[in-house]
């Protein structure tokens, strides 16, 4: 039977992070019918097995190999039957029925085929995430030289516009989103060229060249978000490797022109 909203977990040895997730979304979402699938990317903590004897009702895939966080979400591709999708990581929580706002908003937008909501720090804080498309001196400027590139980096944040209204966006965090159901079947997933890292990036950007790409900050998530690439080398280096096949593939623009407004933004 098909459903109103659909909605995927990627788990790799967060067990714990994602009951936290599951259980607040059940308990939230109570104005749409949801499907929830949890893709299990070959955990060492056995995770999928474990959340599929907590919620027998929920959809579990359990992959032989990690093949990374995009490879993992389109797992579910085939067996979506639902009219709006939403991509969730497993350190979110979320204290309000966010999936019907969000699906609401899209039944009231039809020219919108992704939305993000306004993402918290788990002390309430605003992560601040809606950006521009980037340039390679704003990603070095977001790590390192931060003073000096200040205006590169700012502008890819968006500091010029009002982020207390809903906005067109260009890259919108793959913590949470969501998008049409046929969006994402058409776009073919992520790129599974990126493991970890700049695939939402790149979503964000293939979709907004079917419509529009929008931050909602009517409505939020919790996100506890650790910021592995800076704790961990071999998350940085996939970092780095992300950025490298990102702008292979789209183009080296090093920085953004002076009083540039990217894409009519």
């Amino acid at each position: 039977m098909r459903k109103k909203v659909s909605a995927a977990i990627v788990i790799y040895n967060d067990l714990e992070k994602a009951v936290k997730a599951v259980e607040s979304l059940v308990e939230n979402t109570k104005g749409v019918d949801l499907e929830l699938f949890i893709i299990d990317n070959n955990s060492e903590d056995n995770g999928g097995y474990e959340i599929s004897q907590r919620f027998p009702d929920l959809n579990v895939i359990v992959k032989e190999k990690n093949k990374g966080f995009g490879d993992g979400h389109n797992s579910v591709l085939e067996k979506l039957d639902s009219d709006y999708h939403a991509v969730i990581n497993p350190d979110i929580v979320v204290d309000r029925d966010v999936l019907s706002e969000l699906s609401n908003f899209l039944d009231n937008n039809e020219d919108v085929v992704l939305v993000t909501p306004k993402i918290l720090n788990t002390d309430g804080t605003d992560q601040q995430l809606p950006k521009r498309n980037p340039t390679v001196l704003a990603l070095v400027g977001r790590r390192i030289f931060r003073g000096l590139l200040k205006r590169e980096v700012e502008h890819y944040q968006m500091k010029d516009k009002d982020l207390s209204k809903t906005v067109d966006i260009e890259f919108a965090t793959g913590c949470f989103f969501m998008l049409r159901t046929s969006v994402f079947k058409k776009l073919g997933g992520f790129d599974t060229n990126f493991f970890l890292y700049y695939e939402d990036m790149d979503i964000t950007r293939r979709a907004k060249g079917l419509g529009r790409t929008v931050y909602y900050p009517k409505t939020y998530v919790y996100h506890a978000w650790e910021r592995s690439s800076m704790k961990q080398l071999k998350y940085f280096l996939l970092l780095v490797l992300g950025m490298f096949k990102y702008f292979n593939k789209w183009g080296w623009k090093w920085k953004y022109s002076r009083g540039e407004k990217s894409n009519g933004l």
